[in-house]
């Protein structure tokens, strides 16, 4: 069972729910970047380079969140996603566009509903319901926020019309 959670976010308001996110758990977790072969890993968020730019769509960068001890398994061609890592949280970054018109949106997801990737999922979404505003299912960090009517909120990509741009509800 697939489960999403879309947000609109800064590199600050990522970086706060994913420390709080380690701080919660009874382990140590690492982020590994999704689609490569030399295993990109990083302990924390804030090592994650280019956190909060994107150049122009969602999904372009990817991440699996898991236990730190846990063995990373890659696919046939030898990268790494989270089909075949299904104890994981998959997390693709929002960030504001390259030419700095737009904030693109980001994703949680989980594809197996086990006890890790359960466990994961809910402390985050936990986290944003406590610590971020909800319009219409997604969820907006407090820095984005102040952020909406300055950029675009890009649903899918900067070179999409503005019609398909998020409209945060009253």
């Amino acid at each position: 069972m697939v489960k999403r959670i879309y947000f609109f976010a800064t590199k600050n308001d990522m970086i706060y729910v994913l420390s709080k996110l380690e701080q919660q758990l009874s382990y140590e977790i690492k982020y590994i970047q999704c689609g490569k072969t030399d295993q990109r890993i990083f302990s924390t968020a804030e090592e994650i380079p280019g956190l909060g730019t994107l150049k122009e769509k969602h999904g372009e960068i990817s991440f699996l969140i898991m236990r730190k001890d846990d063995e990373v398994k890659t696919n046939a061609f030898g990268q790494i996603y989270q089909g075949e890592n299904v104890c994981s949280l998959e997390f693709n970054p929002s960030g504001i566009s390259e030419d700095g018109t737009g904030l693109i949106h980001g994703m949680f997801a989980i594809m197996d509903n086990n006890e890790i990737s359960g466990e994961l999922f809910k402390i985050v979404k936990r986290i944003m319901k406590a610590e971020c505003k909800k319009s219409g299912g997604w969820y907006i960090g407090k820095e984005a926020e102040e952020l909406y009517g300055k950029l675009r909120f890009i649903c899918i990509g900067l070179n999409e019309p503005e019609l398909y741009d998020f409209k945060i509800e009253n």
